[in-house]
């Protein structure tokens, strides 16, 4: 660590950077952010990015120290930013599709009380009567239980991809951890992101960027169908948040997996991605987009223990790699090494 400190100090002083704390520390802060296993590869690198830019503009004046601050807080603060949008989205949508559902069953239940009245001012026998009384409460029953089960899909379903969500993903993750451990079987999990789609907002426009989330997924969603097809695999796919997805694999190996995210790859790297207008006209084509993947394993993969968030992070560490070593691939987390 000392010698790490040491070449550091080094290279800054080559580099001319003053020898002010504040720029120095700055710098050194940021360069440990790659190490940082709670940020995401692409705010990482967007950090790195930062440093580099500076280091090469040379201009250390105050400004440009203000700059840099704002411009790696900004960063920093992005996942936070867009899960915080994210959950406000699908509280108003939650909102909005309750409100709906009790407007129209307070119509089904006033509809209710007007037939029963009515049935009663008939003077049926009484059997006949209770019947149809029961008829209308059983339907009301059904609608009710209807709407508690869409309230619970919405609940666990991304509005945009209509893929299965973070919170979704948590509890058949749970699930799948526990049958895992209990037959001795693998469960693997590919983790995705999307390449440079920062850059891809930025070039085309945040509704151009849910267009391609939304294709992504659909990709992600005509493998599994599938898969569903030639085995009875039960695979899960799930949108992570922003540009990011994961596939649980219950019962295959890490190796394995890595095959499949392969498949998933091209299928994405192939892909003729159109741009369309609010009408559907097309507008470009020809754009491509293309992933990077990170695979880890529960049981052989990564020698990791039972838990959601060692199987998270073994991929996502697997994803850096596959980041660092250029995109557009897909790497496996190695085995866990013996002291």
């Amino acid at each position: 660590m000392k010698e790490c400190f040491e070449d550091l100090c080094e290279t800054m002083e080559q580099l001319g950077v003053p020898r002010e704390s504040k720029w120095r520390g700055l710098i050194m802060y940021m360069r440990s952010i790659r190490d940082y296993e709670f940020l995401t590869p692409d705010q990482r690198e967007r950090t790195q990015e930062l440093v580099m830019e500076v280091l090469r503009k040379k201009d250390f004046s105050e400004e440009a120290f203000r700059k840099l601050l704002r411009d790696n807080e900004g960063i920093i603060n992005d996942q936070w930013r867009e899960k915080l949008t994210e959950t406000l989205q699908d509280t108003a949508l939650l909102i909005k599709q309750f409100q709906d559902m009790l407007m129209h069953r307070k119509s089904d239940v006033q509809d209710l009380g007007v037939m029963t009245l009515e049935t009663i001012q008939r003077e049926q026998p009484l059997d006949e009567m209770v019947l149809e009384i029961q008829s209308g409460f059983q339907k009301i029953e059904e609608l009710l239980q209807q709407d508690l089960e869409t309230i619970v899909s919405i609940g666990l379903t991304d509005e945009l991809t209509q893929l299965n969500n973070r919170r979704a993903l948590d509890a058949f993750l749970n699930r799948a951890i526990t049958t895992a451990v209990a037959s001795g079987k693998p469960l693997s999990m590919i983790f995705m992101d999307i390449d440079h789609f920062k850059k891809f907002n930025d070039d085309y426009g945040h509704l151009v960027g849910d267009q391609a989330l939304v294709t992504v997924a659909g990709l992600l969603k005509s493998f599994v169908e599938h898969q569903a097809k030639l085995s009875d695999q039960e695979l899960f796919p799930a949108r992570f948040g922003g540009e990011e997805f994961v596939l649980i694999l219950p019962g295959v190996s890490g190796e394995d997996a890595v095959d499949m995210a392969e498949i998933i790859r091209k299928k994405i790297e192939n892909y003729n991605f159109l741009v369309r207008d609010v009408d559907g006209k097309v507008l470009s084509a020809g754009i491509k987009i293309t992933v990077s993947a990170g695979v880890s394993e529960l049981h052989v993969g990564c020698g990791l223990g039972p838990g959601i968030s060692t199987l998270i992070d073994a991929a996502d560490k697997a994803l850096y790699q596959a980041k660092n070593n250029g995109r557009n691939r897909v790497e496996l987390c190695p085995p866990a090494r013996s002291a």
